[in-house]
This record gives C-alpha cells, structure tokens and sequence, in this order.
C-alpha cells in the first residue's frame, strides 16, 4: 500500500518539478541515507525520546553500513535560534546529509542543510505532515522573529507507522481542513495585487482539501497532507503562508492544537462572510501606527517594518478599483464554507479532537492575521473595512 502512496507522490512532484527537491521513500530509513550519503558523514539529530527508542539502535545499524553518523541530542522544544544554534550542533566540513526523526526537528535540519548545502533524509512515523517540507523557516536572533528562506533537497521516508499514528489524525484533519481559508486568501491576494497564480499548486489543494472532508480517514488524510506540502514547495510557499491560519500561527506561535485552529477557522468564515455582505464599511479606518506597535510587542520585532508593509498594502487597495466586487464575489463560496462547519467540527470530535475551551488569549493574533509584510489576505479586506479595529 506505501509503495503504491510513495509512488504517486513522486509523480505528483515531478507533475510540479519539484523532482529535483523532493523524492519520497517508504520502508527503511537506512536505504535512504545509504543511497544519498553512501560510506558518508552524516549528521543525525534526535529528540531525546527519539535517541533513546530508535537512535542508539540507527546508529549501529549505519555504522555497519559503513555511514559515519555525529548524533546531536537536542533539548525539548529546541528553538531556531542563529545565536545558539551552532552551540547545539557543531557540524563539521564533510557531513553529507542531515538525517532528521523528530518534525519537530524539521526546521533545524533544513536550516542546517541549506548552510552547508546538502540533502535532509527525514522519517516521517506520524499521520501530521505540516511543515514537513518548509520552503522557510522562522528563526530568531536578539529575541526578534524573522524568516529563513531555505534552499535543500528532501528525502521523505514514509514509515508504515504513520497509517497506524491514531493520536495525530484529529490534527492532521484540522491542519487539512484549515488550508480551505488559505485558498480564498490566495485568490483574494490575486484579485486585488494582480500576482501571477500558482494555478497547478491551487488544484492540487484545493483537491486535497475536498478529498480530506470527504473521506478523512488516515491514508486519505496523510496523503492530503503530503500532496498540500508538495504543492506548497512548487508554489515557493505563495499560497500557504499568505493566508490567515499561518499568519496567525506567526503571531501566536506555531505549535498551537487542533482546538484552536478549529476555532480560529470558524471566527475566520465568520468574519470573511460578514466582509462579503456588509460592504459599506461600517467602522473606523484602521489605525495602522497603533496596529503596528501591537504587533511589534507580540512578536518582539520593529515595528517600521510591519508600518512599511501597511502602506505596501495600502498602495494595493488604491490600485485596485473593484474592492467592493472582489468581496461581494466571495459571499456565496463563504455562506457554504460557514454551513459545512458543524461537519468539520463533528468529524474533528469522532477523531479525538477536543474544543478549545478559550479563544481570547488569541484574539490579538487573529486581529494582526491579515497585517504581516508580504502577506495580503482576505483578512486585511476584514481589516480594511474595520472588522477588527475593536479586537
């Protein structure tokens, strides 16, 4: 059954040349890290969980391969910090690849394999897939958030385990159910700034999404979940991290549960229907000296960067002559979206899902959730026409 799956997936990325970035394995990670650092240097980085279940065990078995492995025991939650980050791994010239078992580890591996420009082999034994293949990474430096484009090749193995990974599969559903905000955010973005559409990545999506609501059972929603992360690399992330949900994911932080994003999904439809009906802008202008103050405390950065992407995207508004159109045309697609809700939140609970039990700690994310630089979203329509002005 995976080597059918690892098969489609391969076609998939060669369909959105992505062939030379990506290649998918199933079975045995050993085969992998073999076939790309053969009699090698490798650099294998584990969870301490991870170490202590797998690792020590890995290990022996590549040294018999005759791979050369330097393991590195990360603490909990490692952060990607540039300050620290090479006190925690010290990588020497002549490592061959980044071989990653924990994705909560993905983004160090990235980052460290697009340094020293060489492939990551990573073991996928989890349904989650999100962010398996990021196109950047966030890192911080001096207690200030920014982004780090990457540039590696990938090496996915599917383990048979991942089928089997029960406790994952309500997040991975909501992680899949969330992209469906994050394609009307795209086609907002090419509605009012006129971008050039990632039209084969959008389909891909876009049928991802509707496979997963329809049949969200483990293999349709791993399979989702790598398809969304191919297309995502093909498309150099302009869908995903223009929308909403990953703004919001920015601003709040990334390791969020399944509740809140189910939450935040519905506040999202709710206040993009209301946008879409009332038209006459009701409220007060934005007051973008102010928004950008918030924003700066809560992700601990300038706030002239975040007034610079304000008027980036003001500069948007006042060339786009039909905004009033552009949200009226969405009124239809966002009154189905709202009406097929409570399935969502059905299928979430029957998965093992569990509410969240209080949004407010959020609610300044979700307010900031259309303002990030290099984003414009249908949340900054909602912002436009003072939705969030009270939040």
């Amino acid at each position: 059954m995976m080597d059918f799956a690892v098969q489609k997936f391969n076609n998939l990325a060669k369909a959105l040349n992505v062939q030379d970035y990506v290649k998918f394995y199933c079975g045995d990670a050993l085969n992998a890290v073999a076939s790309v650092a053969p009699h090698g240097r490798v650099a294998a980085l584990y969870g301490k969980a991870t170490f202590y279940a797998f690792g020590k065990s890995f290990t022996e078995r590549l040294k018999k391969a005759d791979i050369k492995p330097l393991n590195f025991i990360l603490p909990e939650n490692a952060a990607l910090n540039l300050e620290n980050v090479f006190d925690l791994i010290g990588v020497p010239d002549g490592v061959r690849a980044v071989v990653c078992f924990d994705k909560e580890l993905v983004n160090i591996s990235v980052y460290l394999a697009t340094i020293f420009k060489i492939p990551v082999v990573f073991f996928l034994n989890t349904v989650e897939t999100e962010d398996i293949l990021p196109v950047k990474v966030p890192f911080y430096l001096s207690g200030a958030a920014d982004f780090f484009p990457v540039n590696c090749a990938y090496h996915v193995v599917i383990s048979d385990a991942a089928l089997k990974d029960v406790s994952g599969i309500a997040e991975q559903y909501i992680s899949v159910m969330s992209k469906i905000t994050a394609l009307s955010d795209y086609r907002a973005r090419l509605a009012v700034c006129g971008d050039k559409p990632a039209k084969p990545a959008y389909d891909v999506i876009k049928t991802a999404v509707i496979d997963a609501f329809s049949a969200p059972d483990a293999q349709t929603l791993l399979s989702s979940g790598i398809a969304i992360e191919i297309a995502n690399l093909a498309s150099d992330g302009a869908i995903l991290y223009n929308s909403a949900d990953y703004c919001f994911r920015r601003v709040a932080g990334v390791n969020l549960s399944g509740g809140v994003r189910l939450a935040l999904l519905k506040k999202l439809l709710g206040l993009y229907l209301l946008c879409a009906e009332e038209l006459k802008d009701p409220f007060q202008t934005p007051d973008y000296n102010s928004r950008a103050q918030e924003l700066a405390a809560l992700t601990k950065s300038d706030d002239g960067v975040y007034l610079k992407g304000f008027i980036g995207q003001i500069d948007k508004f006042k060339r786009c002559k039909n905004v009033d159109e552009v949200k009226a045309s969405f009124k239809k697609e966002f009154t189905a979206q709202n009406a097929a809700l409570k399935t969502i939140e059905d299928k979430f609970l029957s998965l093992g899902g569990t509410l969240c039990e209080a949004f407010a700690p959020h609610l300044k994310a979700l307010k900031h959730s259309g303002d990030l630089p290099n984003a414009f979203n249908f949340m900054t329509l909602v912002r436009e026409s003072g939705f969030t002005e009270y939040f």
